[in-house]
């Protein structure tokens, strides 16, 4: 007797569950990660044990290099009012009056394309008397590029400084471009941020772990110089078996 043969049937899996679920999935991740803005350096910041974790809107980060270059960056509320286009703004006009008034004779001004340029920067840092003409690369060809390159220190232009200017001899009363920065951002109309800065949540160092304590002492003494006594110092958590 023949062996009885049975008919070979198609294996189909449906997979449009799956795909869906996949892409909600992926639509969810991307609404609600925080992306990192892009920094002028590589910082590699000291391991430590704490687990506290730094809040990550209305805070002003001060990015210290290992040669004590300092940038800053801004990352405000999400609601439509401290948004960090319109606080960054409000931000550039008020370290332009504290700027101006030690700077009569030689006052600095921006239109409204070098404030539009500024209110989507991340990181930012360059001297006062720069900051229009850093700005203006923005509506250049590849002014993007340039403007990343300049804060990187990577420009072409001997005469294009990056960093903020910053002091180890400060005064309160003969205010760093540093200093007039930290000022402004407590007064720029942002009260999250200006009650997160007398809190000590709303300041945040980030130095290289081979950044010298002299470079990070000079900062820390720039901000107390101007009564801002409470900061924090970021760090990566230091492994288990350390």
């Amino acid at each position: 007797m023949g062996r009885v043969k049975i008919a070979r049937k198609s294996t189909f899996i449906d997979m449009t569950a799956m795909s869906d679920v996949t892409v909600l999935l992926l639509t969810f991740f991307m609404l609600t990660s925080t992306f990192l803005s892009k920094e002028p350096a590589t910082v590699i910041t000291p391991a430590s044990v704490s687990t506290e974790k730094v809040q990550e809107t209305n805070v002003l980060q001060v990015l210290v290099s290992p040669k004590g270059q300092v940038w800053l960056t801004m990352n405000n509320d999400t609601s439509a009012q401290f948004s960090n286009a319109n606080m960054r703004v409000a931000l550039l006009d008020q370290v332009t009056e504290i700027y101006n008034q030690s700077h009569k004779n030689n006052p600095v001004s921006f239109n409204a394309q070098q404030k539009q340029a500024f209110s989507k920067l991340g990181a930012f840092g360059v001297p006062m008397r720069q900051m229009g003409e850093f700005l203006s690369l923005a509506d250049e060809p590849e002014g993007l590029t340039k403007m990343d390159q300049w804060l990187a220190g990577e420009d072409t232009n001997p005469n294009h400084t990056t960093g903020i200017p910053i002091s180890a001899e400060n005064s309160e009363d003969n205010l760093n471009e540093f200093q007039m920065w930290i000022k402004a951002a407590r007064q720029a109309g942002n009260e999250p941020l200006s009650q997160a800065m007398k809190d000590g949540m709303g300041v945040a160092i980030k130095a290289d772990q081979n950044t010298s304590f002299e470079v990070i002492h000079m900062v820390m003494d720039n901000l107390q110089t101007i009564k801002q006594n409470k900061f924090t110092l970021l760090t990566a958590l230091k492994a288990g078996g350390e």
